[in-house]
């Protein structure tokens, strides 16, 4: 493929296309720069004519998907084949700008290998969170950044990543050498920056219904028990001691802080799962995934409940878990034996939990986590006659809270990952705009939790704290940032 030159290339999410568009058109005169959305069906194909461009927009999913990454022989690197590329591959930049540049965090990812094979005469890496859960998030920006010689995995793992002091001192020398920074403290000490209002976060702690606590308590000890058996399974694969997996299990399970005895349910759990071979490692991940749903609305698993529903989506569900483990868990949750106070041992009560026709499960129903949700709405937003902004992880949550809002003749805009690119900003420009009446933003994280300016709300209400306290902190800066007039109130 014959390289052309171009002028500037700008890769960023999806959801910030129009974005980096409209400041364009809003900060330049008319005619002065010619720019391309390079996103689409109907995209551009000669790198000739995208090269002609003075600025080139684009996103990392089309990096992705035009990189055409094409793994070497087992035991070396992986190499691109250009023959395959996209047009914005068959050009050479004068500059290349990578916006939220922590999207190629991941060096082993397709995304970050097709952004640094991407040819350039200068780049920019824009990121308010460079390291997001450990050193190596860093060692992709470099690479990117062709920063000599510890763009090499080999100079990285021995010079810097190496768990010593000597590496922490290097990694301080080279990043103070490449970056620029600027919080808004030290711009606002400077003056360069108009005084931005007071930001307060506040915990709102939520205390789960009695139905909704037994589902959780279910799932919770189910998780346990496989997370032991996981152990086990671990034991017995690296050491061969296959006489020691039970009492290893059960020493796990029920030893030291694990606050329940060994009750029938769990022993019955028990006697299953040691029927179970070669759990995966993901298989607990999700079910603590399936425990974080919970706590927002119960109606989140109960997909998982339904095995027909599982076998007709092709044997797994939509996070990949087995139906076997769900078809288990579905399983002992048919009848749960409680013994009744002040009677006798053998008479017992039967009752019905992880099941579907249970009413806790109902996405009519409102959950503790929403009622807390609308009250806080109600009282410190909605009756000032002020916008706010709804963050959630899990899209089906902005589903339901969106439906209660809209019974409610409260009005609400929707933004998530669903919602075409072309649309978005037609979306952030409303809620931005003047408005008779108090609006609220339901935002994905994923889709919305970076770059999007919403200054039109300065309340956000986080439903469900993430993982990584970096994408929350990014979350936070969509209201509390330049252009707010208002003091920001944050609810975790």
């Amino acid at each position: 493929m014959s390289v052309e030159k171009g002028g500037t290339l700008v890769v960023c999410p999806a959801s910030l296309i129009n974005q980096w568009e409209g400041e364009v058109h809003r900060r330049v005169k008319r005619g002065v720069l010619d720019v391309e959305v390079y996103h689409g069906a109907n995209r551009e194909t000669k790198p000739r004519r995208l090269a002609k461009r003075d600025l080139v927009i684009t996103t990392y999913n089309i990096l992705r998907s035009e990189g055409s990454v094409v793994a070497a022989k087992k035991g070396t690197s992986s190499y691109v084949d250009y023959t395959k590329q996209g047009a914005v591959f068959g050009v050479k930049w004068e500059r290349i700008i990578l916006d939220e540049a922590h999207t190629i965090r991941n060096h082993k990812s397709q995304t970050s290998i097709a952004a640094c094979s991407l040819k350039g005469k200068h780049r920019w890496v824009l990121t308010g969170t460079p390291v997001h859960n450990k050193e190596m998030d860093l060692y992709s920006l470099l690479k990117f950044l062709r920063c000599s010689p510890f763009d090499e995995l080999v100079v990285w793992r021995r010079w810097i990543d190496n768990k010593s002091a000597g590496g922490m001192q290097r990694l301080n020398t080279v990043i103070n050498s490449l970056m620029l920074r600027r919080t808004k403290e030290q711009l606002q000490s400077k003056g360069t920056l108009s005084c931005l209002p007071k930001k307060e976060i506040m915990e709102v702690v939520v205390t789960l219904d009695k139905e909704e606590f037994e589902v959780y308590e279910r799932v919770l000890n189910f998780s346990r028990t496989l997370f032991a058996q996981f152990l086990a399974q671990k034991v017995e694969n690296e050491q061969g001691l296959n006489t020691y997996t039970q009492s290893v299990t059960v020493s796990l399970c029920f030893a030291g802080k694990y606050p329940y005895a060994m009750t029938e349910e769990l022993q019955a759990m028990h006697n299953k799962l040691n029927s179970m071979n070669n759990i995966k490692s993901f298989e607990i991940l999700v079910l603590l995934l399936r425990l974080r749903q919970i706590c927002c609305h119960p109606g989140l698993i109960e997909n998982m409940l339904d095995k027909e529903t599982c076998e007709n989506d092709g044997i797994v569900d939509d996070t990949g878990l087995d139906v076997d483990l769900l078809s288990q868990l579905s399983k002992m949750g048919l009848e749960e034996r409680i013994d009744e106070e002040v009677v006798d041992a053998d008479k017992v009560v039967k009752k019905k939990v992880l099941v579907t026709s249970n009413p806790v499960f109902k996405k009519s129903r409102i959950s503790s986590k929403m009622r807390a949700l609308f009250k806080e709405l109600n009282e410190k937003v909605l009756s000032q006659g002020e916008n706010a902004v709804i963050v959630s992880q899990f899209t089906s949550m902005l589903d339901l809270v969106h439906q209660h809002l809209k019974e409610m003749r409260v009005k609400c805009l929707l933004l998530t990952g669903a919602v075409p690119v072309k649309e978005r900003s037609a979306l952030v420009e409303e809620f931005n705009g003047s408005s008779s009446r108090p609006m609220v933003m339901l935002l994905s994280l994923t889709a919305g939790g970076v770059g999007l300016n919403l200054i039109g709300g300065n309340h956000l209400l986080l439903l469900d704290p993430h993982w990584n306290p970096q994408l929350e902190a990014q979350a936070f800066d969509r209201v509390y940032r330049v252009g707010q007039k208002k003091d920001v109130q944050i609810y975790k």
